[in-house]
C-alpha cells in the first residue's frame, strides 16, 4: 500500500472540509482543523494551484474585509447516483459539487434475475452518462443506493424480502467489474437521509432521524452529525420493530411491524378492497380517471375530494407511523424527524397532523415538545443524488492522491 505524505494528509483535511461544507473561509478552516493561519494560507494555495479548488465569492462581515469562500472545483470530477427501489431506478450524474447534470427514472425491474436487473441499471447508467455528455472513462465514482439487506463491506446484497430471488447478489463488483471505477453501495434509506442532510432540512443538524415511506419502511440516524450504522450495519431497520403483536404478517416474517402496516402495497390493497365492496365512490372516480389504477396519487386525490373511506385510511395509516415515531424520539431524543419517501410525498398533508398527534399522546413530553416532525420537500431525483454523496469525498481524495 502506497505511504501517504504528511503534505497530502493535511490537503485531505482540508479538502474534505471543504467538501463537507460547501464553502468555507480560511479562517474557519484554522478554527475547524487548529491548523496555523500560515499553514492553511499555503494548503489552500496548494489545491488553487491544482485546480482542486476555487474561489467563490466573498462572506457576508460585519467587521473588517469579508473573507473570501473555498469550495471544490465541480469541474474535477464526474459522479453517478443510482436509487434502486422495488419499483423505480432512479439515476444522476452530477459534477463534484453535487449540481445534476443529467438524470433519468425508470422501472427497476428487480422482479426479473438479479443479472438482467443489474444489466439493465448499467444501461441506464450508461445512458444517463451520455446525455450528461460523460464518458465511461470519465466517471470518477458511482454510489448506488438499493433496498434490502446487505454486506456493505463486500458489497453484497444478502437478501431482499420483497424480492425473494435476491440472494448473496455481488452489486458492487458486477459495476465494478462492468465499469471499473469506485463503488459504494449503501442501503436507500441511509443514500436519501444523505441528500436529506446535505440539501433538504436535515442540514445543519446534528441530531434527527430520516424515515422513508414507500414501497418499504425504513430509518437513518444521524448522531453528531454523523451517520450511526451499529456495530454490523443493520441500524436504523425501523420497518421491521413491532407495533402490534397480533398484526399483519410481514415480508421479514414477523407479525405487526410498522411496515406490514404501513407500506405502498398495503394502503393500495386496501383502497382495492373498499373498492371492490363499493365502499368509496369518490375514490372509485378518481381510479376510473386515472385508467383504472390504484395508487398513492389516487388515493390521494381523492382524500383531497373529502372521500371519507381515504380521510380514514391516510388518518389510520399516520397513527400507526406515530406510534412508531413516538418509539424511536423517547429512545433516541433528536431534534427533527424527517419524513421523506413516495409515500409523504403522495400524502404527506393527511399522514403529518395523525403523526404528531400520536407523539404527543405517546412520546414523553420534554422528548416531544422539542423535536421537529417535518415533511422532506427534496425531489423524486435528489434520493439518486444523495448516493454521490456516499462517494464524493472517496473521489475527491483519490483525485488527489493522483496529483503530483
Amino acid at each position: 500500500m502506497p505511504r501517504i505524505s504528511p503534505l497530502k494528509t493535511y490537503l485531505a483535511r482540508l479538502l474534505s472540509l471543504i467538501h463537507q461544507d460547501g464553502s468555507v473561509s480560511r479562517s474557519q478552516l484554522v478554527k475547524c482543523t487548529g491548523y496555523s493561519t500560515f499553514l492553511v494560507s499555503k494548503l489552500t494555495d496548494r489545491l488553487l494551484h491544482d485546480g482542486l479548488i476555487r474561489e467563490v465569492g466573498v462572506a457576508k462581515s460585519p467587521l473588517g474585509r469579508p473573507p473570501s469562500m473555498l469550495s471544490i472545483n465541480p469541474e474535477i470530477g464526474r459522479l453517478v447516483g443510482v436509487h434502486m427501489g422495488t419499483i423505480n431506478l432512479r439515476v444522476a450524474v452530477t459534477d463534484m459539487s453535487g449540481n445534476v447534470l443529467a438524470h433519468q427514472i425508470d422501472r427497476s425491474l428487480v422482479q426479473q434475475a438479479p443479472e438482467k436487473s443489474l444489466a439493465r441499471m448499467l444501461r441506464v447508467i450508461m445512458a444517463t452518462a451520455k446525455a450528461a455528455n460523460v464518458k465511461k472513462e470519465n466517471i470518477s465514482a458511482i454510489g448506488l443506493g438499493i433496498e434490502g439487506i446487505m454486506d456493505r463491506k463486500g458489497g453484497v446484497i444478502l437478501s431482499w424480502p420483497k424480492v425473494p430471488s435476491w440472494i448473496n447478489v455481488p452489486v458492487r463488483s458486477f459495476v465494478q467489474d462492468n465499469l471499473n471505477t469506485l463503488v459504494e453501495v449503501e442501503d436507500t434509506p441511509r443514500t436519501m437521509a444523505l441528500a436529506e442532510r446535505r440539501l433538504g432540512k436535515g442540514r445543519g443538524v446534528n441530531e434527527f432521524i430520516y424515515l422513508t415511506l414507500g414501497a418499504g419502511t425504513g430509518s437513518a440516524l444521524f448522531f453528531g452529525g454523523r451517520l450511526y450504522t451499529g456495530k454490523e450495519g443493520f441500524a436504523g431497520e425501523f420497518g421491521h420493530t413491532t407495533i402490534d403483536e397480533k398484526g399483519s404478517l410481514c415480508s421479514c416474517g414477523n407479525r405487526g411491524c410498522v411496515e406490514a402496516s404501513v407500506s405502498a402495497s398495503t394502503i393500495i390493497q386496501r383502497a382495492k378492497e373498499a373498492l371492490a365492496l363499493g365502499v368509496s365512490s369518490r375514490l372509485h372516480r378518481v381510479v376510473r380517471e386515472n385508467g383504472g389504477t390504484v395508487t398513492l396519487e389516487t388515493i390521494a386525490r381523492a382524500a383531497e375530494a373529502n372521500d371519507r373511506f381515504c380521510l380514514s385510511l391516510l388518518t389510520e395509516v399516520g397513527l400507526h407511523i406515530g406510534t412508531g415515531v413516538a418509539g424511536l424520539i423517547n429512545l433516541l431524543n433528536p431534534e427533527l424527524v424527517v419524513l421523506g419517501g413516495g409515500l409523504p410525498k403522495a400524502a404527506g398533508k393527511w399522514l403529518l397532523p395523525p403523526i404528531k398527534r400520536m407523539v404527543q399522546e405517546r412520546a414523553l413530553e420534554n422528548s416531544a415538545k422539542n423535536v421537529s416532525i417535518e415533511l422532506s420537500d427534496l425531489d423524486e431525483i435528489d434520493w439518486a443524488r444523495g448516493a454521490t454523496f456516499l462517494v464524493s469525498e472517496k473521489a475527491i481524495h483519490r483525485i488527489l492522491s493522483n496529483v503530483e
